[in-house]
């Protein structure tokens, strides 16, 4: 868990200082949840092509996006973690550096599986037919 504090802490500091989002908080959530829904999607969708050559639909793919940012607003905002989060300052290994790195490969690779998950999909897609 201490993980996702690190990455909710570094989102919320780009949100909020470098581009000074009204609602900072609300941002954070919506782009952590959207990378674990790359993530999550990615896995089932490698899955259900390599194993069922089944294409998951949109809807069921959108769905688990709405699901990943309810359970976000749940982990973070109901029971209060957020102040708590923001007031530690959460780092990787007491490092500033390792935390921003660490959250920056995140972004990237989940936010990649945009432009080579599509390609790879339909790879996967023609080996069925």
């Amino acid at each position: 868990m201490n993980l996702l504090n690190v990455l909710y802490y570094n989102y919320f500091l780009f949100y909020k200082k470098i581009l000074k989002e009204t609602e900072p908080h609300f941002a954070t959530v919506v782009a952590l949840s959207a990378g674990e829904s790359f993530i999550i999607n990615g896995i089932l969708d490698l899955i259900s092509l390599k194993c069922f050559c089944f294409l998951i639909p949109v809807w069921i793919q959108f769905g688990i996006t709405i699901l990943i940012i309810y359970c976000n607003y749940l982990l973070f905002h109901r029971n209060g973690k957020v102040k708590k989060i923001i007031i530690s300052k959460p780092t990787i290994g007491n490092s500033k550096g390792l935390s921003i790195a660490i959250t920056l490969i995140f972004f990237l690779a989940t936010t990649s599986w945009l432009f080579w998950g599509p390609i790879y999909g339909k790879y996967l897609l023609s080996l069925c037919r």
